[in-house]
């Protein structure tokens, strides 16, 4: 027992050992997950900001699943977007303002939700994105413990019960060994106290009586069946009446006495027949003493041995009894089948060389451990036996210095030993490989960082040298044009030619035209380099549609186009007063570049309760739903590349697009072929507002600017407030 509750202590040890592990690489693959996931995320929100595309359907990309929760925040740590299980992971404004999200960091957070992995790292625009999943699991499993407690109870019951099985055996063993010598005894009387059972059989009323007691008066040397006749000739005249009655039950009454029966002497031997109380005429048994001097056993004898052979039947583990000479006493029916012995091929007194060999199954095993030859070396030892089964055998001396070997099948616990132990090699195994697979997902991260900061590097140096030469090809521009203004206006005095005239003016046109390619070029770099910042407030619009629709009067005279506009009374919009210009501007002049002489733009203004629509429509040459698409990336054409009539560098719309992005308006275009072009831009009224597109044009337009960019900067709002 001592090394049975020792073996569960050891097991229970090793198991906890096993739980923390277990419980310590789900916390470890739960902060890879999370890690990986929050370096996906940046990488998408970068990419989703340039482009304009949704930060939410990027975080729906890079979610880890499970429980995570990808959030996208401000700087300040407002919350802008979320994606995932976000009553699992709640992240109160008081935790995140206090992240320094400037720089990438991971920590285990308290939240109200409990406790999280949490990653984060800076964007490219100064917002910054995390990532955070309970921090036990991310997938909230079934508790490590429950698999391994059920375990550790189903082995202590198995090893429970066999304690309990050996105990019973041992105690069996000793109970039949005390019964196998009171059935030597109880043999040893019958053989030399001349007594004998005796039955009645009522169907065929006949007597049967065993050799014991017939042997010594001299009426055979086997067991007899009698007649009733027989029975009446044997008997004294004087006491045949009482034999009967004692034996038949005819009459009733009688249940023991002394009768005399005839030897073949002549003489006359004296017998004791006895019955129970109880016995019935149909089933009739007792015993019968020979009273003619020799000495007999008590009748109690017979119902011992029969009382020792039902309870060694009745073991459920194989069971086999030797002598002190070695020779068989008593076995068992499992004994039998478990070796294939023919029926009747066991007896007792057979030696162990002779039980071996009438085996028909594995005789050798027999010789080997169950044989009062076999070295005791060990009392319990465990036997292979064919198939893929296995005995437990038992082994103990009997006080004479017999053997008594208890064999109990224990092939269901072996098998769940080597199930268990394979279990065991596969989660080592398991965990080995996820260990691997950390190391090399810590070495991909950073080769991944390494070269994200080199294409940082990169895209900087490209923004910075656009714009540093934007400034040095603006200064000899402006004075090519100051110049040329000069020289065309003749401010002293005239040309020598008219042909120098043309020139001058074709060179004016020429730099201006290079100017504004050169101030788009360096407001785009300024956009990606993350250097604009707007200044929104309330702008009087009415003001800036006439300023701009002035600007642009005389380039649509010169080139033919009628333009007019009808923006009385248009509603003041919460903007950037410069942005607003700037992209109105945009509209106009890609208005009056597309359109041919004899052409018209109309500019309006629709206002709702929550934006106001700038509508710029003209009548020129439109352009195909497939070209339509990709307009608004930066250095792209309406028309083809190779077949184009008209100047630009294809930046207008691009800028136009990433500023009403950055207002949280809303840039639309829709344009059949052959019939004009309604472009849209739609500005907020007040700083929480969602604006949308006219009834009139919303399901023809294609918007340009991000399909949640309206949403993402009410959502901003709420969290600000």
């Amino acid at each position: 027992m001592l090394l049975t509750a020792a073996f569960i202590a050891a097991l229970a040890v090793l198991i906890v050992l096993q739980l923390r592990e277990e419980v310590a690489s789900r916390r470890i693959e739960t902060a890879l997950r999370v890690e990986k996931a929050e370096a996906e995320c940046a990488s998408l929100l970068n990419i989703a900001i340039m482009t304009g595309a949704s930060a939410r359907q990027a975080l729906a990309q890079c979610h880890p699943g499970g429980l995570a929760t990808a959030f996208h925040l401000s700087a300040t740590g407002d919350v802008l977007a979320v994606y995932g299980a976000n009553q699992k992971v709640r992240l109160d404004p008081g935790t995140a303002r206090a992240l320094s999200l400037d720089r990438r960091g991971e920590e285990v957070l308290d939240l109200p939700s409990g406790k999280a992995v949490a990653a984060w790292r800076p964007l490219d625009n100064g917002e910054a994105v995390l990532v955070a999943a309970p921090a036990k699991d991310i997938y909230q499993r079934t508790p490590v413990w429950i698999g391994y407690g059920l375990i550790l109870a189903a082995i202590t019951l198995v090893t429970a019960s066999l304690m309990a099985a050996f105990l019973r055996q041992s105690r069996a063993a000793a109970d039949a060994a005390g019964a196998v010598r009171t059935l030597r005894e109880f043999s040893a009387a019958l053989a030399g106290g001349r007594c004998s059972p005796w039955r009645y059989d009522g169907k065929s009323r006949t007597v049967t009586m065993a050799r014991s007691l017939l042997e010594p008066l001299g009426l055979g040397g086997r067991d007899r069946v009698f007649t009733l006749r027989e029975i009446s000739a044997l008997a004294h005249p004087e006491d045949l009446r009482a034999a009967l009655a004692i034996l038949t039950g005819e009459p009733a009454g009688l249940n023991e006495g002394q009768i005399r029966l005839r030897d073949p002497g002549g003489g006359w031997s004296r017998l004791y027949l006895r019955t129970a109380p109880d016995a019935t005429r149909f089933k009739r048994s007792g015993v019968a003493f020979d009273l003619s001097g020799a000495r007999t056993v008590t009748p109690a004898v017979a119902l011992a041995e029969s009382r020792l052979r039902d309870a060694i039947e009745s073991i459920p583990e194989a069971f086999v009894l030797w002598d002190a000479q070695g020779r068989l006493v008593v076995w068992n029916r499992r004994f039998s089948t478990i070796f294939r012995f023919p029926d009747r091929a066991l007896e007792p007194g057979l030696p162990s060389r002779e039980v071996a060999a009438r085996a028909r199954a594995r005789g050798d095993i027999v010789q080997q451990y169950f044989a009062p030859e076999a070295a005791l070396d060990q009392q319990s030892v465990e036997v292979a036996l064919p198939g893929d089964h296995w005995l437990h055998v038992s082994r103990r001396r009997t006080a004479e210095g017999g053997l008594v070997c208890i064999a109990s099948n224990i092939t269901d616990v072996k098998r769940r030993a080597r199930a268990q132990k394979k279990r065991e090699r596969d989660l080592k195994n398991l965990v080995a490989d996820l260990e691997r697979s950390r190391r090399e997902l810590t070495e991909t991260m950073r080769k991944y960082e390494l070269e994200k900061h080199r294409a940082e590097e990169a895209n900087r140096s490209k923004s910075e040298f656009l714009a540093h030469m934007s400034h040095e090809l603006r200064t000899p521009l402006n004075a090519i044009n100051g110049f040329s203004e000069i020289m065309h206006s003749e401010l002293y005095g005239p040309l020598g030619d008219k042909k120098y005239k043309e020139y001058v003016a074709d060179i004016l046109a020429s730099g201006r035209h290079l100017l504004e390619l050169i101030d788009d070029i360096l407001d785009m770099s300024k956009i990606e380099a993350g250097r604009v910042e707007l200044q929104p407030r309330r702008v009087d619009l009415e003001r800036v549609l006439q300023e701009s629709v002035r600007l642009i009067a005389k380039r649509a005279a010169d080139a033919g186009v009628r333009l007019t506009a009808h923006v009385r009374h248009a509603p003041a919009v919460w903007a950037d007063a410069r942005a607003v210009k700037q992209v109105t501007l945009n509209l106009l002049s890609n208005a009056v570049k597309f359109t041919p002489a004899g052409g018209e733009i109309a500019v309006t203004a629709e206002a709702d309760l929550d934006g106001v629509t700038v509508i710029v429509a003209d009548s020129g040459a439109g352009i195909d739903s497939r070209r339509l698409r990709r307009l608004g990336a930066p250095f792209e054409f309406a028309d083809d590349h190779f077949s184009r009539s008209r100047s630009g560098a294809g930046l207008g719309l691009a800028l136009s697009k990433s500023l009403m992005e950055m207002q949280g308006g809303i840039l639309a275009i829709a344009s059949q072929p052959g019939k004009g072009t309604v472009a849209c831009a739609t500005f907020p009224r007040r700083k929480d507002a969602r604006v949308r597109l006219p009834q009139f044009i919303r399901n023809e337009a294609h918007i340009l600017t991000a399909p949640a960019a309206s949403e993402t900067m009410h959502v901003a709002s709420e969290a600000a407030e």
